[in-house]
């Protein structure tokens, strides 16, 4: 028996089709901002119109960090040279474990993006979108904020909290999900029941690189696209509190596991190249223009 030929979509099952392909395309959306029945988000009337003026405060205030991104920056790389080059502490086993764990994580990452390997990037973008959803919730709990839903799925996710500001909407660019989690989960087992050694850091070290350089890189790639998390906050103020944090994040990482660097030493340096900032400014204005 012949089956019947299947009947040509019409226009609007067409623009839905499209419409969805489009939204796969964009960003992850953070959160559901419309009013839903029984839903926490509260409409606020002057939000629309004092969006554009809080854009533009971020946008100056971005611009104000500029100056500490770069001293950061630089202080970052005084301690690597110094610290984990001059010193010759890459060649601890704490730091060659770390650093084998994030090499080990990029190949994985690009090596994901590959047909072959498709179900895998599948599999670690769920993982990514489940981080990124579970940090905006914990960082709305953590502002006394009500999370009453949480959606997850490699085509995107979203929150639905009735709370929201920069630390809310930014935290899955600059907070390591899995590398806090990883740590948790490690200080609880050593409290309970386990005895870890010295001997065994190595392998904490090495699943420390390798879910940091998981944020890292999945940082980088989301930040390229379209997000609301960004375009809500501007894009100047986001990555510039993006960079800071992250780059005092691995700071922090990098004295941990030294032999010889200390908080302490790193807090030094960062004032002692803030204080010296613009002084060095005016004298390469100074060079410049004579």
């Amino acid at each position: 028996m012949a089956k019947a030929p299947k009947k040509p979509a019409n226009k609007r099952q067409k623009g839905a089709r499209k419409r969805a392909k489009k939204r796969a395309q964009h960003g992850l959306r953070a959160f559901v901002e419309e009013h839903h029945s029984g839903g926490l988000f509260r409409y606020n009337p002057l939000a629309a119109l004092s969006e554009r003026a809080v854009l533009w405060v971020k946008f100056f205030i971005g611009l104000a960090l500029l100056p500490l991104c770069w001293i950061f920056l630089e202080t970052f790389l005084v301690l690597l040279q110094a610290d984990t080059f001059g010193a010759e502490g890459w060649k601890s086993r704490e730091f060659l474990a770390f650093a084998l764990g994030g090499v080990i994580w990029l190949a994985l990452f690009f090596a994901s993006r590959t047909a072959l390997l498709r179900w895998f990037g599948k599999a670690v973008l769920w993982l990514y979108v489940a981080g990124h959803e579970l940090t905006h919730a914990f960082f709305a709990l953590v502002c006394r904020g009500q999370v009453s839903e949480v959606r997850i799925s490699t085509q995107g996710g979203h929150i639905l909290t009735d709370r929201n500001n920069f630390l809310i909407s930014l935290s899955p660019y600059f907070f390591p999900f899995y590398t806090a989690l990883l740590m948790l989960i490690w200080g609880v087992a050593e409290w309970l029941w386990l005895d870890f050694q010295p001997r065994h850091l190595i392998y904490l070290n090495f699943f420390i690189g390798l879910t940091w350089m998981f944020h890292i890189s999945f940082t980088v790639f989301m930040m390229r696209r379209e997000q609301s998390d960004i375009s809500q906050n501007g894009k100047l103020f986001s990555y510039a509190v993006t960079f800071l944090v992250n780059l005092a994040i691995i700071s922090v990482m990098l004295v941990a596991i030294s032999e010889s660097a200390t908080l302490r030493q790193f807090a030094h340096a960062l004032w002692e190249n803030t204080t010296t900032l613009p002084e060095r400014v005016r004298g390469v204005i100074r060079e410049v223009a004579s």
